[in-house]
């Protein structure tokens, strides 16, 4: 037999106290005046016998009450076969705080009802019940055998998580714990969440199958949800006084058309506002448009008029209106001017040319696009910068010379994954298909253009394609071979398969080549993402001059912390993708600091995984746990949880309502012996 509050039992010493008053009690004497000593010995001998008997039976009434009382407060109990170990009654708990949990349940929201739930699941077990309490966090401080007082200071504290998680992922992770403090007892774990079908995807969880497992469902009152699911501009690229149409995804999960929904737009103070229909189970895109007035980092939320979640009802976003694009053409010795005198026509773009023999390492970092125009040959050195800036987001337009070296072109194009060179073939050949459904040409022409109708060319480039090359052929010749080809991968790198010079042939004297470099030049603003994912794998980059060692915060408000970042040459990439921290971060708009100077604007938002509102029955709960051989499980009150005493509760024998009903009983029977037999 074990006890709950063993210290208690100590008070037992006190059962000495009566003892002592009894004894004293019997060494009274009192005087009595009789006429004749027969009558005195008769007296005592008959009265002396009757008082003992009582005396002794109210001390062992008085004796066994106290003792019975002491030991239901001490709360005895006989623990089962496998509570015999340290932290025996252990009972681990999952409760469910993703943001899903947020939805208006019958009473409050799903989280305040899983509280409650832990605190009746604590209530229906004795007070030395101990427990152990995870969350989606899942860090340190809650794997921590704890007692009822204690999980009920912690259940204070739990609240949404943007952290999502399959159910089975806390269940490893009390097991591992349990391991590590060598606990081999037998457990009873709880699970309280809204079991959404997307986190019951582990097929292989290290859980202990042989343990029991209680599911607690809590089911929203509103099976739907609207949210914001992702943003894109229509253009690639924002200019002053150039309207801007922003495409906003709206996903609605319910199975009813809603009509006239709210959606509004913030954008530095330009405020627009739109009702919108949305399909059942269906998404939706609506286009809002604006202009901006100004250059510098904008900063943008859109916000919905919904009535159930709310975590995925704004989105925010940051964006920058350049001043003006860097563009630095390296010429060879017989380069044409053709590429320079069309980026000129635009004040846009500032222009720097400069020979290939007189090329400084620092103008290929500065420059926003690089311009490769007619040289002969392209040595590897510059092979290997390139491919670095590239890969940083610098755009690189190829245009080649007449006079190609093939092996050092082959060897760039190769490292890019573009189609090679071939040789210079004297043909006329026309332009054929126009891939006018592919981004880059979004705005150049009015609807799709298949093909266009010029002149002739007199030359043209050959072509031929590898197994690991990867490109978009943005315009081909009539014999099926690329033109212009763009990098597939991040697209940051385009080529033509044509010189321009026009001893060569007339290419670049159309209106076509003119369009396509300064598409080019626009395009080459970077496409960095309008915001990034809290826990996603996602990179913003930033340009940062020199080698400056301090750490890069992100700043919002009084709330701050250090990102993870990757440092390229010029670049650094920033990163949110660390779990750890996540559960910390809120989303919004943040500033990017380092050594107290703002170096730009960072809009991060939550993941929308919780927003599908797609829930789990109570069969297929239980078959995917049956699936994973989980095979003791109770499902009581899974659907409609309404009294957590409906669940079989794994309890030890307990004895203290036994024992405090026997105290009453002895108190009750000295009672009847004070009142009843007089002496």
């Amino acid at each position: 037999m074990n006890f709950v509050y063993p210290n208690i039992l100590y008070f037992l010493l006190l059962l000495i106290i009566p003892i002592i008053i009894h004894l004293f009690n019997f060494r009274r004497y009192k005087k009595l005046y009789f006429s004749s000593l027969q009558f005195i010995k008769k007296v005592e001998k008959e009265t002396n016998a009757t008082k003992n008997l009582r005396h002794y039976l109210i001390l062992t009434c008085r004796m066994l009450a106290f003792t019975a009382l002491i030991f239901a407060f001490a709360q005895p109990y006989i623990p089962t076969s496998t509570q015999a170990k340290s932290y025996e009654n252990l009972i681990p708990i999952y409760l469910d705080n993703s943001f899903s949990m947020s939805a208006k349940g019958s009473n409050g929201s799903l989280l305040n009802q899983g509280k409650t739930t832990v605190q009746q699941i604590a209530d229906a077990y004795p007070k030395g019940q101990r427990y152990l309490l995870v969350t989606n966090a899942l860090n340190g401080t809650e794997h921590r055998v704890i007692t009822r007082s204690e999980l009920q200071d912690k259940l204070e504290y739990v609240n949404l998580s943007p952290i999502s998680r399959a159910i089975t992922n806390p269940l490893e992770s009390m097991k591992e714990y349990l391991n590590s403090i060598s606990y081999d007892g037998n457990s009873h774990y709880y699970v309280i969440s809204d079991f959404q079908k997307r986190n019951l995807t582990e097929t292989r969880p290290a859980i202990d199958t042989a343990a029991n497992y209680s599911f607690l469902q809590l089911t929203p009152q509103i099976n739907r949800n609207l949210y914001i699911d992702s943003i894109w501009f229509e253009q690639p690229f924002q200019r002053v006084n150039t309207n801007n149409t922003l495409n906003i995804r709206v996903q609605n999960t319910g199975n009813e058309k809603l009509t006239n929904v709210e959606l509004n737009l913030n954008v530095g103070g330009t405020k627009r506002q739109t009702l919108t229909d949305l399909e059942a189970n269906n998404s939706t895109i609506v286009a809002m448009n604006y202009t901006d007035k100004s250059t510098g980092i904008k900063e943008g939320i859109i916000e919905l008029m919904d009535e159930n979640l709310y975590f995925d009802n704004r989105f925010h976003f940051t964006y920058k209106v350049e001043e003006s694009i860097n563009i630095l053409i390296i010429n060879d010795e017989n380069s044409t001017p053709l590429p320079g005198m069309v980026y000129e026509t635009d004040d846009f773009y500032d222009i720097e040319e400069t020979s290939v023999a007189q090329l400084k390492t620092n103008l290929l970092s500065e420059a926003d696009l690089i311009v490769l125009n007619g040289l002969s040959n392209i040595s590897s050195g510059i092979q290997t910068q390139l491919k670095q800036l590239a890969t940083n987001g610098i755009h690189v337009l190829i245009i080649p010379s007449p006079e190609f070296n093939m092996t050092s072109y082959n060897n760039l194009l190769s490292s890019f994954q573009l189609p090679l060179f071939g040789k210079a073939t004297s043909q006329e050949i026309r332009i054929g298909k126009i891939s006018s459904e592919l981004d880059f040409f979004i705005g150049m022409f009015d609807g799709n253009v298949d093909n266009i109708r010029m002149p002739p060319l007199t030359n043209y480039i050959s072509s031929s394609t590898y197994s690991n090359a990867n490109f978009n052929t943005l315009i081909q010749y009539e014999n099926g071979m690329p033109l212009l080809v763009e990098q597939a991968k991040g697209k940051n790198v385009y080529a033509l398969y044509s010189p321009v010079d026009p001893n060569f042939n007339n290419f670049g004297k159309s209106a076509l080549f003119s369009s396509l470099l300064l598409r080019v030049g626009e395009k080459s603003q970077g496409q960095l993402p309008l915001s990034l994912t809290i826990g996603s794998s996602n990179n913003y980059r930033i340009k940062m001059k020199g080698q400056n060692e301090s750490a890069l915060i992100l700043k919002q408000k009084d709330a701050e912390f250090i990102p993870e970042i990757t440092k390229n040459v010029g670049f650094t990439s920033i990163s949110v993708r660390n779990s750890i921290d996540n559960q910390s971060i809120n989303d919004g708009v943040y500033s990017i600091l380092n050594d107290g100077k703002t170096l730009g604007k960072l809009a991060l938002n939550y993941n929308r995984y919780e927003s599908d509102m797609s829930y789990a029955s109570e069969n297929e709960i239980t078959n995917y746990f049956k699936s994973i051989n989980v095979s003791k499980l109770n499902t009581a009150g899974i659907s409609a949880l309404s009294d957590i005493q409906q669940l079989t509760l794994k309890k030890p024998n307990e004895f203290w309502r036994i024992l405090l009903i026997l105290a009453l009983t002895f108190f009750l029977l000295e009672m009847l012996i004070l009142i009843f037999w007089k002496v």
